[in-house]
């Protein structure tokens, strides 16, 4: 079965000639230029769509499909996601990896495993952490630097990593974090 990446999310419609805004969720905006036909998915399922024309504006795209060319004809878009197939996501440069290939992957400290990773956590200028999920049901990040993440298997989804003494203390129980957010 296919996988699919979102590229982009449809939020409103723009202007009076069927064209969509999107939010950018891909670092790599140019690949726009060589889509013709993506995938737009919604709670009420996918479907495909063709791209006549795009432009950025403001910080996102504006996205103008084949055949739709009213704001009424593109009202069914918005809240869908613009995806393309995993195989055509782009090549990234060694030791830099997409946050879906990191979610999800299990945490070893040599053969111990620590829990798993269960989202990545963005700052500002701050490196990206890795919020890890342990089996006793707490929560702990590490920082996605060579400093403590000594290798990442992508293909086994394994990373391994060198902790400093007292980081996994640092742990909040991942229920009673839940819980506080309802």
């Amino acid at each position: 079965m296919n996988q699919f990446v979102s590229i982009a999310k449809i939020t409103k419609t723009h202007g009076v000639r069927g064209e969509v805004t999107a939010i950018l969720l891909t670092d790599f905006p140019e690949r726009f230029r060589q889509l013709r036909e993506v995938r737009l998915v919604s709670v009420k399922g996918s479907f495909c769509e063709e791209i006549e024309r795009y432009r950025f504006h403001k910080n996102r795209i504006l996205l103008k499909f084949q055949g739709r060319e009213r704001p009424q004809e593109v009202q069914e878009l918005l809240g869908c996601e613009v995806q393309v197939p995993e195989c055509d996501r782009v090549e990234l440069p060694d030791d830099t990896y997409y946050d879906s290939d990191l979610e999800g992957c299990q945490i070893f400290a040599g053969d111990q495993l620590l829990g798993e990773v269960v989202e990545l956590l963005k700052s500002g200028g701050s490196p990206v952490n890795l919020v890890i999920a342990t089996p006793d049901g707490k929560e702990f990040m590490v920082p996605l630097v060579k400093e403590f993440v000594k290798e990442v298997d992508v293909q086994s989804a394994r990373i391994w990593v060198e902790l400093p003494p007292g980081l996994e203390e640092l742990s909040v129980d991942r229920r009673r974090k839940e819980k506080g957010r309802r």
